[in-house]
């Protein structure tokens, strides 16, 4: 499936190029742990990275947040971009299901368009390594945030 567009100038654009959100999150499982890390760009064109974790059990909380430059942003747009996310479809639930294992999952949009998975779901082949791509990628720019 092909996801590209003609621009009002004649060059073909990807909806991965317009990307606003990408949000991963992961929690529900046994440790009770829960944690969620999401790079936006907000309407004033900021890019803000935001990070939050807690846990039941050792009752630990982190919350974290940072304006980045829009290089953050086009690095997630770009790996987006690489995997080609947004011509996935509808993918296939996986049968393994792991009890009491935490459930990940990945939401992205451009704001018109939008597009998530989970670890439930079975994601293309060549795609393998984009949910670790795109967690170090919004991650690394937290670094020495207090």
């Amino acid at each position: 499936m092909d996801n590209s567009v003609l621009d009002k100038n004649g060059m073909v654009r990807t909806p991965e190029e317009d990307i606003i959100l990408c949000r991963y999150s992961c929690g529900g499982g046994m440790d009770g742990s829960s944690e969620t890390l999401e790079i936006r760009m907000t309407e004033s064109g900021k890019v803000i990275v935001t990070y939050d974790y807690s846990s039941l059990i050792s009752e630990k909380e982190i919350s974290e947040s940072a304006e980045v430059s829009f290089e953050a942003m086009k690095e997630i747009r770009e790996i987006c971009k690489k995997y080609r996310i947004f011509s996935w479809g509808e993918l296939r639930q996986t049968e393994e299901m792991l009890l009491d294992a935490p459930v990940t999952s990945v939401y992205v949009t451009t704001g018109e368009d939008e597009y998530s998975y989970s670890s439930n779901d079975i994601i293309p082949e060549y795609a393998a390594g984009i949910t670790t791509e795109l967690y170090n990628s919004m991650k690394k720019h937290l670094e020495g945030v207090d």
